[in-house]
């Protein structure tokens, strides 16, 4: 119902670009945008603006955003100049597929964007070897912590390349501390992993509990 709806306005400063941003009052975790999608989001606008480093390094790249939500992440690397895949489960395909018709015009012509229903747990087959991963906040369950890892092997494998940008925000409760640390123990096993310094991101879309952190896989050589 339109009434369990609301919006957020999103600038992409480099483009001069708007995104509105639908998102449901009630609901489970790809329901809103979190601040982990922001400062994700934030800094790929950053990376980009000619007051910050200065070169379009998304144009003409493809770009696969694994649990997307409400997509904030995804539209904004459209909106930059990327082909982007933005993938989450069956469930969140309505909201996001309507934040993608609503926007679509603000990267109309500069480039690409759709959804794909992507399932960790399954083996898919995705018609689209990205040259960029980026995910916020998708550490949240114990049971998903290997799926996870697994894809993010599998797309990275697509070129020698090919790399991940992972924003997630660490969040001291008992439920999340032995998540996050096993997700961390994991992820060192397979891939190289660059910590992302505050300095380097938007001034202002930018927290200490908040990481942002490349990640190379380890070894990546293409069969």
């Amino acid at each position: 119902m339109e009434s369990d709806v609301f919006t957020r306005i999103f600038d992409v400063e480099t483009e001069k670009k708007t995104l509105t941003l639908y998102q449901y009052k009630v609901g489970d975790v790809s329901c809103v945008v979190w601040d982990a999608a922001l400062v994700l989001a934030k800094y790929l606008d950053h990376q980009c603006n000619d007051k910050g480093p200065g070169e379009n390094f998304l144009k003409g790249k493809k770009v696969l955003e694994l649990g997307a939500g409400t997509g904030c992440v995804g539209m904004t690397a459209a909106c930059l100049g990327a082909h982007v895949v933005m993938t989450d489960l069956q469930s969140t395909m309505p909201i996001l597929r309507k934040n993608i018709s609503m926007n679509e015009d603000q990267w109309r012509g500069l480039s690409t964007a759709r959804a794909e229903v992507l399932d960790w747990e399954n083996d898919f087959q995705l018609d689209f070897l990205p040259d960029i991963v980026v995910l916020a906040d998708c550490v949240y369950y114990e049971k998903s912590i290997h799926p996870l890892l697994k894809t993010l092997e599998h797309l990275c494998r697509s070129s020698p390349s090919t790399y991940a940008l992972l924003s997630q925000e660490e969040r001291n409760t008992p439920g999340q501390i032995p998540v996050w640390s096993d997700f961390l123990t994991n992820l060192k096993k397979k891939f190289q992993l660059n910590y992302i310094s505050l300095k380097e991101q938007h001034p202002r879309y930018s927290s200490e509990d908040i990481h942002l952190i490349q990640l190379k896989l380890l070894n990546n050589v293409i069969q």
